[in-house]
């Protein structure tokens, strides 16, 4: 990118030179300032990681800056590795795709607790579904940086350039102070510019997501008790030399709504920028268990558009993706990231468009402990499971 620059700065700045001899001394010196400025400002190389509008809160495919960063550099992707362990002997548990690994566990919860479930999260009342921007911290990074390294670089040296036409007293300190100024105040405008984007952006994620629900952290309750002490009895211990159980690292069970026509639009559960934006709740989330609460005889299935259809009863007849129609009390367990956090996209899934009311309850399994309110107290684990 460097010698770019300068080749074309040189290769510019003789057209415009004057025949006098004091004026080509001052091109000389515009030349060889611009080439300092356009070494100082540009890198040589700079390298862009896709990161996406994430998590469940919900994301899209593909960010603004992937998408206009693909154009510059191809980034290398993760390998993606294992999964988190389960206990592969579960009662119900089956495979119903290879690499990544989808599971459906027949009859995980009894009709009883299906319906405890439901009347809880009526009694409490659902609301709109919350949807956040995940992956935003990189998008803000990578936006920032391609703006400093190309327009801002640009426009901040044009800008001394046409400054300094006419006057015959510049120097290369002078060209190089103006060129500073000028990237300094663009740079803060690009800044701006990037955080109005993003705040635009993060409110019409919303818009991809039209359920409502609700948080069942009450463990005395016999829907949600049944729901986490079963699901603790599926995954196995983050770690044997820890005295830890599975559910404290599960987020609070949450039970979602679709009414006719509610849908969640394809996305991720797991985030690139855990590590940083998910710090509070427990980091990547590793797994995601989703329960049916209700029977859907027409619409609701869960879908995985970058998988394909699978030989199962509960697949969708005649979509050549995995689609799978919900029943009750049946669970669906999948794994957005592997076991030391490394997103996986191939597990991008939506909820498809409602006819009839559907029912479903959620646990994350995230990589580290998940404190209250996103997750289960201690004192509620230990006198409950």
């Amino acid at each position: 990118m460097r010698s770019v620059v300068v080749i074309t700065m040189k290769a510019i700045m003789p057209n415009l030179s004057p025949h006098f001899g004091q004026k080509r001394r001052y091109v000389l010196h515009q030349r060889v300032a611009l080439s300092i400025v356009a070494n100082w400002f540009i890198p040589t190389t700079t390298a862009f990681s896709p990161t996406l509008f994430a998590r469940h809160t919900v994301s899209v495919p593909t960010s603004f800056s992937s998408k206009l960063a693909s154009s510059l550099t191809t980034p290398a992707q993760s390998t993606v590795g294992n999964r988190i362990s389960i206990d592969e002997d579960y009662p119900g548990l089956k495979r119903i795709h290879a690499n990544p690994d989808i599971f459906v566990i027949e009859q995980f919860l009894d009709d009883a607790s299906c319906d405890d479930l439901i009347n809880k999260a009526l009694d409490k009342g659902t609301h709109r579904s919350p949807v956040a921007y995940a992956g935003w911290s990189d998008d803000i990074k990578d936006l920032l940086g391609l703006a400093a390294s190309g327009p801002v670089s640009w426009f901040a040296i044009l800008g001394a350039w046409y400054e300094s036409q006419g006057d015959t007293n510049a120097s290369v300190p002078s060209l190089v102070i103006h060129a500073l100024r000028n990237y300094a105040g663009l740079f803060i405008v690009a800044a701006i510019g990037i955080a109005i984007f993003t705040k635009w952006r993060a409110d019409s994620l919303q818009n991809l997501r039209t359920s409502t629900s609700t948080t069942l952290d009450d463990l005395s309750q016999i829907g949600p008790q049944n729901f986490v002490k079963r699901a603790s009895d599926l995954f196995e211990p983050a770690s044997e030399s820890l005295n830890v159980s599975p559910a404290a690292f599960f987020e609070a069970p949450t039970v979602i709504r679709y009414e006719k026509d509610q849908a969640l639009a394809p996305h991720f559960d797991a985030n690139r920028s855990a590590e940083f934006e998910d710090k509070n709740r427990g980091g990547q989330t590793l797994s995601t268990l989703l329960v049916y609460l209700n029977d859907v005889d027409d619409g609701g299935t869960t879908r995985f558009g970058r998988l394909p259809q699978v030989d199962d009863q509960r697949q969708v007849k005649g979509d050549k993706n995995l689609n799978i129609v919900p029943k009750t009390g049946d669970a669906l367990l999948f794994f957005p990231a592997d076991k030391n956090g490394i997103f996986d996209e191939r597990t991008e899934h939506e909820g498809c468009p409602a006819v009839d009311q559907k029912w479903v309850a959620r646990i994350w399994r995230h990589a580290d402990r998940v404190p209250p309110p996103f997750g289960l107290s201690d004192d509620s684990i230990e006198a409950h499971l």
